[in-house]
């Protein structure tokens, strides 16, 4: 799993690299999924005078602790639309993502997805939606941006009765509408 993210998101990076003629590359890591324990990492690669296109993944591949897991894998690429000057101010766009999760005994903040507590779930996910944010030049060369995104998630899960092990207690899918991106960046500029 680890090596197949790897593998498509350096892909992605050097052929937005290697393709693009722009003057700025933008190299982005979401606070949001540090505080959570994740790693994250994005590019944003300029395309004409006003869109860019980011690609944007995050990984958590360990366990908290052995009474609980938390793992997964998220890929997120968005076309930006920049309407005054890019990588500068006001931005929206739409984006597609796709992703696979193993989460169990976990409480997450204000009280979301309570049903995780007592279970553990495993399975993959694929959705696409509309977001937009606003980045501001703190320097040269470093930008810090937030942007919320509303959209579609189809989730197909495994649901099991223990937090580590048990027996397979359900499987289905689920149709998520709702925020399904939120970000504070921080930028370095090319």
């Amino acid at each position: 799993m680890f090596k197949k993210f790897t593998t498509l998101f350096l892909l992605l990076f050097f052929i937005g690299i290697f393709s693009t003629r722009a003057q700025h590359i933008g190299i982005n890591n979401n606070l949001i999924f540090d505080v959570a324990g994740a790693l994250s990492a994005g590019v944003e690669i300029p395309c004409t005078q006003s869109t860019s296109v980011e690609i944007y993944g995050s990984l958590r591949p360990w366990k908290r602790a052995e009474q609980s897991v938390h793992k997964h894998w998220l890929l997120q690429t968005q076309f930006r639309i920049w309407p005054c000057q890019i990588m500068n101010g006001f931005f929206y766009g739409p984006y597609v993502h796709v992703g696979e999760f193993n989460i169990g005994n976990h409480a997450f903040c204000l009280g979301l997805l309570n049903g995780l507590k007592p279970n553990r779930y495993e399975g993959s996910l694929v959705g696409a939606g509309v977001g937009c944010g606003y980045e501001y030049a703190l320097a040269k060369h470093w930008n810090i941006g937030a942007e919320i995104g509303v959209g579609y998630t189809y989730i197909n899960y495994k649901k099991y009765n223990c937090e580590v092990c048990g027996k397979l207690k359900d499987d289905g899918t689920y149709n998520y509408v709702g925020v399904s991106r939120l970000a504070l960046c921080l930028t370095y500029i090319f």
